[in-house]
């Protein structure tokens, strides 16, 4: 597996390009290409489609059969999304755990202000 991308994206740009993989993995679907026998040929019509695309099969998502023929690789797509929802968890459990520290520490000082 690759590592995790050092670049930080806006939430709404994160959400458009999950859209776009969802979209592409759907084309699989949709025309049952899910094994190297069922493989489809494939080509994207837009520059981004292009990136997610190159993506997908860089990570093994998508899996080339051989002239220019891809099939989605279901396991794969199901280990990425899951994958994808782990770091959501543990991103929001951080953050919690980060906002009520802040939120007792400020609310013991603000008593002994207040009690003075």
């Amino acid at each position: 597996m690759l590592p995790l991308s050092t670049v930080r994206r806006a939430p709404m740009q994160t959400a458009a390009l999950d859209r776009t993989r969802r979209r592409l993995a759907q084309v699989f679907m949709a025309q049952h290409a899910l094994s190297p026998e069922d493989a489809i040929n494939f080509s994207t019509t837009t520059a981004a489609d292009e990136k997610i695309f190159a993506r997908m099969v860089r990570t093994g998502i998508v899996r080339d059969a051989g002239r220019k023929r891809y099939y989605l690789d279901l396991a794969a797509y199901d280990a990425n999304i899951e994958r994808r929802r782990r770091i959501g968890v543990i991103a929001a459990i951080a953050f919690a755990v980060t906002l009520a520290v802040f939120t007792m520490a400020f609310y013991v000082d603000g008593s002994s202000i207040i009690l003075r």
